[in-house]
């Protein structure tokens, strides 16, 4: 076989926000990158961008599509990249697709047994969620677990009303809620974590605030596995005008100027806390952290330690997601159980507002 001239072809499909996030690392990691995307807004410099997959495909052989499209084209980007390439290596970002398209999406795959899917998950290769487990083996190592709480919070208000991605499958579920799951997965025994995702709606403690422009603006889910408390907190529109959910005490809305994110991760165990927050970081005389700099405290009796971590899980994702792809035994098997609770979920918030989830047997 004649040796390429060039290395890896990545073709990233949809020029949005993560289309370009993409883009960027992948074309600074050193992949031959391509765009297919027939309105790209602001074109990339100096990258092939191309109306459709076929074009692609025929400018050069790719070796991994990229797929940053909206959610609810997901499935029928896939269907057009197999079509041009039946062996394709396919990288997809959250959400992978809609509850109810999972059955279209496995039998896709079925029927075109050569080709590998990964999702983007970047939170499941975060550095700074390895260290929090190694350093609950090394500090508390005789206690057991007792909490897991994950918080996301963004007001995207301003980003709703200038015509930016607005979830209407979903709701609340549909921004962070992946995200925050691939955090709890992190920090759970791998039983426990098993065991919290076959709980069912009717064991939860969820509130939602509904919203009759955005289907859902926040949530607050508790529940129970193997005794250990679990909850997650995610809002869109910062404290929730309408009252309908509180914001928890163990979550603190940014107070920097200018700042709507964050990102809270607490593990108790026994007596020690575990707090881990992600980027973006403000200190607490309001110093703000660099891009990609998390902060992890630990305080327990007569014991209190931070540490500073920096760390792009994003970069981490892509890189692994690009090698599992490449590899020869390929990626581990789709995990679908997360897409499957989010419909959930979002059927409990609005029983009536989106088709019926399809209860599927999920791969893992």
């Amino acid at each position: 076989m004649t040796p390429r001239a060039f290395g890896p072809h990545v073709c990233v499909i949809g020029y949005g926000a993560a289309g370009r996030l993409h883009q960027q690392l992948l074309s600074d990691r050193g992949f031959d990158v391509s765009v297919v995307d027939p309105a790209p807004g602001v074109p990339p410099t100096a990258i092939p961008v191309f109306d459709r997959a076929e074009q692609a495909a025929r400018h050069r052989p790719v070796d991994v599509w990229s797929v940053c499209s909206p959610t609810a084209t997901h499935v029928a980007t896939v269907a057009d990249v197999l079509a041009v390439d039946p062996t394709a290596r396919l990288l997809v970002e959250k959400p992978l697709c809609r509850t109810w398209e999972i059955p279209e999406l496995t039998s896709l795959l079925d029927h075109h047994p050569e080709a590998r899917l990964v999702v983007m998950d970047q939170y499941r290769h975060s550095q700074a969620v390895a260290l929090l487990r190694t350093l609950r083996q090394e500090l508390a190592p005789r206690h057991e677990l007792r909490a897991v709480r994950v918080g996301f919070g963004k007001d995207r208000r301003a980003d709703i009303a200038a015509g930016r991605f607005v979830d209407h499958d979903y709701g609340v579920f549909g921004y962070e809620w992946l995200h925050m799951l691939a955090l709890v997965r992190g920090v759970l025994p791998s039983g426990t974590y098993d065991r919290y995702m076959c709980t069912g709606p009717e064991e939860w403690g969820l509130r939602v605030a509904t919203d009759p422009e955005l289907t859902s603006t926040a949530a607050h889910e508790q529940a129970v596995a193997d005794g250990v408390d679990i909850e997650l907190y995610s809002t869109i529109v910062g404290s929730d005008p309408s009252g309908q959910v509180a914001v928890p005490t163990w979550f603190s809305l940014p107070a920097a100027a200018g700042e709507t994110r964050q990102r809270h991760v607490e593990v108790l165990t026994g007596p020690v806390c575990f707090e881990l927050d992600l980027d973006p970081v403000t200190l607490p005389r309001g110093t703000r952290l660099p891009r990609n700099t998390h902060r992890l405290v630990v305080q327990g009796p007569e014991l209190r330690r931070e540490w500073l971590i920096h760390d792009s899980p994003l970069d981490n994702a892509l890189r692994w997601s690009v090698a599992a792809l490449l590899s020869p035994t390929g990626p581990p098997g789709l995990d679908l159980r997360g897409v499957a609770r989010i419909g959930l979920l979002a059927d409990t918030a609005h029983p009536a507002a989106r088709p019926s989830s399809v209860r599927t047997e999920l791969r893992t």
